[in-house]
């Protein structure tokens, strides 16, 4: 009985040294969560708006791109580009506060070859977590193309 007493006080030792480790990892835990939820009450850091504003468009481009491919098709033989970076801006979102569908309008340069901006264009998406529609798009102007891209105008643009 006399050596089975070292292992057993051993045996509680390790119990304990197991207890404080476990209590440890749960405060550790439980401070991680206060933190990161007193960050997210605080909000999201945006450091840069005009980030935020690539950011948006770059997420609807494919619903912008497509609406810009069929409203410039019967006009150009080939399809504009837009890219976010090209002048496109959020001109206002609406909606979401109390739920997830937003009206998001964005005002868009298309172009076509290296820069050559074709117009100026409006295009209102209705945003839900189902997807995204355009549900309203405006040519606001039009630009003349250089000499040389006369040869994409199947049409004049209106």
């Amino acid at each position: 009985m006399a050596s089975a007493l070292p292992i057993i006080d051993m045996v509680i030792i390790m119990k304990i040294k197991e207890s404080i480790l476990l209590v440890f990892m749960a405060l550790l835990f439980a401070s991680q969560m206060l933190f990161v939820n007193a960050k997210a009450a605080d909000g999201p850091e945006f450091d840069d708006p005009v980030r935020l504003n690539d950011m948006i468009i770059t997420l609807l481009m494919p619903s912008i791109s497509e609406a810009v491919s069929d409203f410039y098709e019967p006009y150009l033989t080939g399809e504009p580009t837009v890219v976010p970076s090209y002048g496109s801006k959020i001109v206002s979102i609406r909606g979401g506060i109390s739920n997830s569908h937003y009206t998001v309008t964005v005002e868009v340069f298309p172009y076509v070859g290296s820069h050559q901006a074709v117009g100026k264009d409006r295009i209102t998406l209705d945003l839900q977590p189902a997807g995204v529609t355009v549900i309203n798009y405006e040519h606001v102007e039009s630009y003349a193309l250089t000499p040389n891209y006369q040869s994409l105008i199947k049409e004049p643009l209106p």
